[in-house]
């Protein structure tokens, strides 16, 4: 049975936990896959949050949101997707989703062992309207075989590695995981490295060393990071730029316009009207 909660299994970032209103779904309540299909699937929309609690499928997976955000956690690393970026998440890889109200979004399933290889960790795609329309076209059940193997063929080699701006390492352990956890509840902590450090009681190079190893990047570079996957979940979900400034600790709206741009490569506005296509 479907049910709402307040909390579920990992940790999302504060805009990520689910109200009071969100629809939570668990790995037991996940639709059988078909078996004689090379792909399957269908366009959803969310008029409500909704969280799908950590599970994995029998069959590759893609996710393409067509308008609004799409989040997907596995393990350390956490994906914001929104139109023209999809992720493929590989077979029997464990993974959790969360779509904001409002979102369109396919998921398209495909037998393992058909189609692109791309690994066995998930990587983001492109999402072209392309690409999402000829899935909508394959959906029709009345197409013959070769037809449909003809499309199909034209749909793997549209998908394609993309953008991996969006994605973020979150560490959970030690020194690196407190600061992680901290800024995932309060991305607008203004408290700089030498503060963290002193808190810490390491010296600053030392825990340089620790961060660049848990995130990958430095602490300016991944706080940035954070701060940017927020914005766009707000932006997303209709949020003012002023007031997403203020709580992601921007002192001014053209301080974090600024920093947006400089960022993602669009403003806040102009990445709103795309969200929102």
């Amino acid at each position: 049975m479907r049910r709402t909660k307040s909390e579920v299994d990992g940790d999302w970032l504060r805009w990520g936990v689910p109200s009071s209103d969100e629809l939570v779904v668990s790995e037991h309540e996940l639709d059988d896959e078909p078996e004689d299909l090379v792909l399957w699937g269908g366009a959803s929309s969310a008029d409500q949050p909704v969280t799908w609690e950590t599970h994995a499928h029998r069959s590759n997976e893609i996710l393409f949101p067509r308008s609004g955000i799409v989040v997907v956690r596995s393990g350390a690393q956490m994906w914001t997707l929104l139109p023209g970026r999809g992720l493929w998440i590989p077979a029997l890889h464990r993974h959790s989703v969360r779509v904001a109200a409002g979102a369109q979004f396919l998921t398209v399933y495909c037998a393992v062992g058909q189609g692109p290889s791309l690994g066995d960790r998930p990587v983001a795609v492109h999402g072209t309207p392309l690409l999402y329309e000829l899935f909508l076209h394959l959906s029709a059940r009345e197409m013959s075989d070769d037809a449909r193997r003809r499309a199909e063929r034209v749909f793997f080699d549209l998908v394609v590695p993309g953008d991996e701006r969006g994605a973020m390492k979150i560490p959970d352990s030690g020194p690196v995981g407190r600061i992680a956890r901290d800024l995932l509840s309060h991305p607008e902590d203004p408290r700089s490295f030498g503060d963290w450090a002193n808190e810490i009681g390491v010296s600053t190079s030392t825990l340089a060393r620790r961060f660049k190893v848990g995130t990958g990047v430095s602490f300016g570079q991944w706080r940035v990071l954070l701060r940017m996957n927020v914005a766009m979940s707000l932006l997303g979900q209709g949020v003012a730029v002023a007031d997403v400034a203020e709580q992601i600790g921007y002192s001014t709206p053209s301080s974090f316009v600024a920093a947006f741009k400089q960022s993602t490569g669009v403003t806040p506005m102009a990445f709103r009207k795309n969200a929102d296509r």
